[in-house]
């Protein structure tokens, strides 16, 4: 968790288009950090790795109430 904290103070605080969380990979095999971004732009800063962690992107679009 303190890695994902970590990531989340460096690249997410103050944004309200990216979402952190820390999950398993795709492959099901591997702790990630995974990104939820509302677009391309918000996540173009964003690395692949952080720590020994490996950085899942996924572009959700921006949010909707319903």
């Amino acid at each position: 968790m303190a890695a994902k904290d970590a990531f989340a103070s460096r690249y997410a605080a103050g944004r309200g288009d990216r979402a952190v969380g820390l999950g398993l990979n795709r492959r099901g095999d591997d702790w990630t950090v995974k990104v939820f971004a509302e677009s391309a732009l918000a996540a173009r800063e964003l690395p692949d790795h952080f720590g020994e962690f490996d950085v899942e992107v996924q572009i959700t679009g921006p949010a909707a109430t319903f």
